[in-house]
Parts: C-alpha cells; structure tokens; sequence
C-alpha cells in the first residue's frame, strides 16, 4: 500500500503533466506558425501554389502512365517555364535541390500507391486527361493559385 506522501507526490506529478498537456494545446496559432517556420515547414504562397501544380502534375504523370495516353508529355512541354518555376520555389522551400527530390520522390510515391495500376482508374480519370488537354501556362498557374487559395491544411508563414 502506498503511503500518503507517495500518494501525494503522484498526483503532484499528474497534475503537472495535465498542465503541461493543457498549455501545449492552448498554444497560440502565432506559436505553432513559429515552430513550423522553425523547422522549415511553414509555406509562403509561392510555395503553396508550386506544391499544388506539382501535386497536379504528379497525378497526371501516374494517369498518363497507367492509361498510356500522351497528355503528361504534352502538357509537361506546355507548361515547362511554369514546371521550373514550380520546381525552384520547392527548391527554395526544401531547402535545395536534395530536399525537393526526397519530397517529389515522397509524393510520386504516394500518389502511385493511392492511384493503383488498373484501368478503372482510366476510366475515373478521363476529366483529369481532358482538364490537362486545355491547360496553357496561364490556365495552370489560374488552376494551382485556386487549389493553394482551397488548401487549409499547409501552415502559411507570415511576412
């Protein structure tokens, strides 16, 4: 059996531990965005609407792949002055060219294993095609500034 001062000193440290706990959680947006600049994971809008288009891109090389249809290739020659820029902000973001790869790499990954390889996804992913058929460097940029504009789960750095 425990004695009281045990006792005591236990419940000190539990309820220590649910203070810590609580001021964590009721840390201010400002706190968390400073740790997230901290470890390079907050976003300026640059980089948010570069990650989109690359995110897009890296769909629609998986579905050109699997489908065997021409629009990666054609779309990627488009939109090549756009592509770079993209890739040079996330350069910038990843803090060079080796953290890009390893997040590209990341992300084409991913996005292989939540696509799959069968040709139900053709079928699911004709709009897709037919979107990336019509998209200049204009309409992409338009396309990527619209899904950074949706995006609310990247953490935006201020100035």
């Amino acid at each position: 059996m425990l004695g009281s001062s045990t006792l005591g000193e236990s419940m000190k440290k539990i309820v220590l531990i649910a203070a810590l706990v609580a001021a964590v959680a009721a840390q201010p947006a400002w706190a968390a965005e400073k740790k997230a600049k901290a470890k390079g994971s907050c976003y300026s809008p640059t980089a948010i609407e570069a990650e989109e288009g690359i995110r897009y891109m890296t769909d629609l090389m998986i579905v050109s792949s699997v489908c065997q249809d021409t629009v990666y290739a054609e779309f990627r020659l488009r939109n090549r002055d756009t592509i770079i820029a993209y890739q040079k902000a996330l350069m910038a973001h990843h803090r060079g060219a080796a953290g890009f790869d390893r997040w590209n790499t990341s992300l084409a990954n991913a996005a292989a294993q939540k696509q799959g390889g069968n040709q139900q996804l053709c079928q699911q992913s004709i709009a897709l095609l037919q979107q990336a058929k019509g998209l200049d460097q204009k309409a992409f940029r338009a396309y990527a500034a619209a899904q950074a504009a949706a995006n609310t789960q990247a953490v935006k750095c201020r100035k």
